[in-house]
């Protein structure tokens, strides 16, 4: 049975306000929950140069899905990492940007457990300073050998990967990066993690996923019927409807204002 996260008659009445009271709200919210999550995908990454997938400029334009199936890679890794490298070298290149900050700067204001759940590859969120992230497909700042299964960190694999040239073991193996392929299962610690932040969490902040993805879009299910939950992403979602706050708005234009009304805890 589906959860009612909160009443039609809350989100009607906030979605009559403006932004800037909107943002006021937000950042009340903030301030009364006791522990807060944060649900974020590709959307929270755009502002970094990083593309997302499946819009209309993002990276399923210029190239096919199939590229990052599990199936595809065991039978063509050369292949494959000829075309990830221009993806890869966007991605390790990228800084956080104002939402991915402002995530990391709630924590600090707040004093208070910040979780964040992501969709994201990027290891952003870290970068930016957040402590509690669960990285739900993966990361591609760590690789794994094929046949050994020994990881290795960025610097071990980064000239190879940037270059576009099969990173091997040395045990001999290909390395993997430990990004979920499709045909993949999810990092079982990781969704294990995102899961008890949902539980946990007393204000859920949806950001940059239109919630479309499985195993993923199910995660603000797992939240207690009666924790607030907002949205901010610049398209519809399909839990619109049963959120408190909803921004169809850029999220550097919203929690970066948010945050900064909070009185920093001393």
């Amino acid at each position: 049975m589906s959860k009612e996260f909160y009443s039609s008659s809350e989100f009607e009445a906030s979605s009559g306000l403006d932004l800037d009271a909107q943002i006021e709200l937000l950042a009340e919210k903030f301030c009364s929950a006791r522990r807060i999550a944060f649900l974020t995908g590709a959307g929270i990454s755009t502002d970094s140069g990083i593309p997302d997938f499946r819009s209309s400029t993002g990276i399923y334009q210029t190239t096919s899905e199939e590229l990052f199936s599990i199936d595809y890679f065991l039978a063509n890794p050369g292949d494959f990492y000829r075309v990830f490298a221009v993806f890869y070298r966007g991605i390790v290149d990228a800084k956080p940007n104002s939402g991915h900050l402002a995530i990391a700067e709630l924590e600090r204001r707040c004093g208070k457990a910040v979780d964040v759940v992501t969709q994201n590859i990027d290891a952003l969120h870290s970068v930016a300073g957040s402590t509690n992230v669960a990285e739900i497909h993966g990361t591609i700042r760590t690789a794994s050998c094929l046949s050994c299964e020994k990881k290795y960190a960025q610097d071990y694999f980064d000239s190879d990967m940037r270059s576009g040239r099969v990173p091997h073991c040395a045990c001999g193996g290909v390395l993997k990066p430990d990004v979920t392929f499709f045909g993949e299962q999810l990092p079982e610690q990781a969704f294990v993690q995102a899961r008890r932040a949902m539980w946990d969490a007393r204000l859920l902040v949806v950001a940059g996923t239109s919630l479309q993805v499985y195993p993923a879009a199910g995660l603000p299910r797992e939240c207690d019927a009666g924790a607030p939950f907002v949205v901010i992403n610049k398209t519809p979602t399909p839990l619109d409807s049963q959120a408190s706050l909803v921004f169809h708005a850029p999220i550097g234009e919203v929690l970066p204002k948010a945050v900064s009304l909070i009185s920093p805890k001393s």
